[in-house]
């Protein structure tokens, strides 16, 4: 599959603001901080808190005021009070329609600055959405990656956007830098659901300025088809970079033998180290297919929400941890912390690309095989290289089909992937029932 540079710079700045929101989740001092966790938080507006406030639940309300920075994680976090320090938020969406006094860092779906919404210096983003309604104020710059924004407030400083679409109607103070995609209408973000939080209109695809905004210096964009931009919206000069929209070439009866083959020979590669090195796993795997296929394909979608279970733990762990770690002063425990959970991750995403990719295919192909086989050739089923061989081509072919291949290499997925887990779950059974008792 191949990707446009646009996309690329688009991820890769994505990816950099998860990054530095993810650090800055680790404070360097804090002299005190206030703890709070439920179902519904709310800090009421004759209430001040004097300290650094650090929340987690799934509604969090603030109409009080808080001396100090918040960190708060929540499925909907609302502001209407004053937060003399910085923000750093993290939940499905974030409401602001108070006063931070600092910075502002926020990972959301649904991001809102309502008509009251003033922040003192930048806010750094990114999520499927960001909304400044007429009113709202901010004193230094946006940066922002995700799926749209619709700037219709005040920024003094710059703006730096790069997604789908960007609507601007406010005033920009300073420059305007932007990458956008003009092909894909956002139509998907109307749709977001997140309980308490209206959802967001969506903007045009691409650039669209407004006749009423207005930006103090220049703007400079890059997309695939030039924006319209009004002649006195812009003080500064205008500068657009075209991105060419390729077309990836329809492939050829050669190139789909081609790619049969390869991944044919690839997937024959492992299966042969399997059948070297692993013969048992690859026997009692393909024999829990045999004997259970329909639990097979059950187990295999609870093993993928499993897989995605695991890494929001190993992400939410490494976050909770560096955040104690900073809490208690052991800030140089912090990189280790961050590193460890960084290696965990990879390895869970190497292994993932292993089973999903690889692995799974295999113990299907050889099961197909095998099958096919005894009613056609069964002395060949005690040869493990022939029901491998035979298996794996008709499934890279199946696969490889238009319309109805995606659905195969689905089911495939699932069925071998619903096998590893019962081996996995039976072996670790056997295990624990071996296990002498402590006397």
């Amino acid at each position: 599959m191949s990707m446009n540079w646009s996309k690329t710079r688009r991820l890769a700045m994505l990816l950099a603001i998860v990054v530095v929101l993810v650090l800055a989740l680790t404070p360097a001092s804090v002299a005190a901080v206030d703890r709070r966790a439920g179902e519904r938080v709310v800090i009421g507006a004759n209430e001040t808190i004097t300290d650094d406030l650090l929340v987690t639940a799934t509604t969090v309300i603030i109409d009080g005021r808080v001396v100090g920075d918040v960190v708060a994680m929540a499925q909907t976090i609302e502001i209407n009070g004053v937060i003399e320090g910085d923000l750093l938020a993290i939940g499905g969406g974030v409401v602001l329609n108070g006063t931070v006094t600092d910075d502002v860092r926020v990972a959301a779906a649904i991001v809102r600055l309502d008509p009251q919404a003033r922040i003192g210096d930048a806010l750094l983003g990114a999520g499927a959405s960001i909304e400044m309604l007429s009113g709202s104020m901010m004193g230094g710059s946006l940066i922002f990656g995700g799926g749209q924004a619709l700037l219709s407030g005040r920024i003094d400083d710059d703006v730096v956007f790069a997604g789908n679409s960007l609507l601007l109607r406010g005033i920009v103070g300073g420059n305007v830098e932007a990458t956008v995609d003009p092909t894909t209408a956002p139509t998907w973000v109307s749709r977001l659901r997140v309980e308490g939080i209206a959802s967001p209109p969506s903007a045009p695809p691409g650039l669209t300025v407004d006749r009423e905004a207005r930006i103090g210096g220049e703007l400079a964009y890059t997309s695939s088809m030039p924006a319209t931009i009004p002649a006195d919206a812009v003080t500064g000069r205008v500068r657009f970079t075209e991105e060419p929209r390729v077309t990836p070439p329809q492939p050829t009866i050669a190139d789909w033998l081609f790619d049969v083959a390869r991944r044919f020979a690839g997937l024959f590669l492992l299966g042969l180290i399997l059948v070297w090195l692993a013969p048992r796993i690859l026997r009692e795997t393909v024999g829990e297919l045999e004997s259970r296929p329909v639990s097979s394909l059950g187990w295999g979608v609870v093993s993928l929400l499993a897989i995605s279970l695991a890494f929001m733990v190993v992400a939410l762990t490494t976050v909770v941890i560096a955040i104690m770690l900073g809490l208690v002063k052991l800030s140089g425990l912090m990189g280790i912390i961050i590193a460890a959970g960084v290696i965990v991750g990879m390895a869970l995403v190497v292994l993932t690309i292993l089973a999903v990719a690889y692995v799974a295919q295999i113990v299907v192909g050889f099961e197909a095989g095998r099958q096919i086989l005894l009613r056609i050739r069964p002395s060949w089923v005690e040869q493990p290289f022939a029901p491998l061989a035979l298996g794996l081509i008709l499934l890279v072919a199946l696969t490889a089909l238009p319309a109805v291949g995606w659905f195969i290499g689905l089911a495939t997925v699932l069925l071998g992937l619903g096998a590893l887990w019962m081996f996995g779950r039976d072996s670790l059974f056997r295990r624990t029932a071996l296990t002498p008792a402590p006397l």
